[in-house]
């Protein structure tokens, strides 16, 4: 589970960073000190959970808290703070947790469990909808599968280019193989293809094979090892 930090109070960062560590199944991905800087921050990564407190600079944590829950798939929030008088405000932002500080490890760690349960089941919607997350801009954004033309991985990240631009999603390709299904076709360890849009295959003068998709101007290279299973679906044989 990705998890962020926001909290105004290095000491109070460092404190739950180090209580994080303690559970084999959560990072820190960001720790941040005020609104902007978290926002900023969900540009880059876009966690499972975020560790909020309330009484930050500019935006205080409700309103933030507020701000996340209307993302189309937004992070579980626990809110972590010195002060009690907000706590109906707080869950009105549909919160997991209110804790008190000074937070006990024991406490936080069932916050984040419930936090957890939560995460994994947008995650089975999402799985079952045939739908992901990307990030545009300051949100993050509910992508379905069928409006990708293909998708392109990097080193850290992969891109998914529909007709009417680009989207950044923080999943390997096999991750997103596992979502979309047989909807779509894995031509090159980088590339997966909607086989709705696939035009047709051509090769070069020095033997190299590309795909022609609808709907998109540059053709993708289709890898030596990826070349049977191509060809066998463009005859319409059955491919695993």
């Amino acid at each position: 589970m990705k998890i962020l930090i926001a909290d105004d109070e290095r000491l109070a960062r460092e404190r739950l960073e180090r209580m994080v560590t303690q559970f084999g199944d959560a990072e820190v991905v960001a720790s941040v000190a005020d609104g902007e800087t978290l926002w900023q921050a969900l540009e880059q990564e876009v966690p499972d959970i975020v560790l909020l407190d309330i009484d930050m600079p500019g935006e205080d944590g409700v309103e933030i808290g507020a701000r996340l829950a209307e993302l189309d798939w937004p992070p579980a929030v626990i809110y972590v703070t010195a002060h009690p008088q907000h706590a109906l405000r707080a869950f009105s932002t549909h919160a997991v947790d209110y804790l008190l500080k000074p937070v006990s490890l024991e406490h936080l760690r069932a916050a984040v469990a419930a936090a957890g349960r939560m995460t994994r089941a947008q995650d089975q919607r999402r799985r079952e909808e045939g739908r992901l997350v990307a990030r545009v801009g300051r949100t993050v954004e509910v992508l379905p599968a069928q409006s990708v033309i293909w998708f392109e991985a990097d080193e850290k990240y992969v891109t998914a280019h529909l007709a009417e631009g680009e989207r950044v999603l923080d999943l390997s390709l096999r991750q997103i193989e596992d979502r979309v299904g047989d909807a779509f076709l894995r031509v090159h360890r980088s590339a997966l293809v909607a086989k709705s849009c696939i035009e047709r295959l051509e090769h070069d003068a020095d033997g190299q094979h590309w795909l022609h998709l609808s709907g998109y101007l540059r053709p993708v290279e289709v890898s030596r090892r990826q070349l049977r299973l191509v060809r066998a679906w463009l005859a319409g044989e059955p491919v695993a």
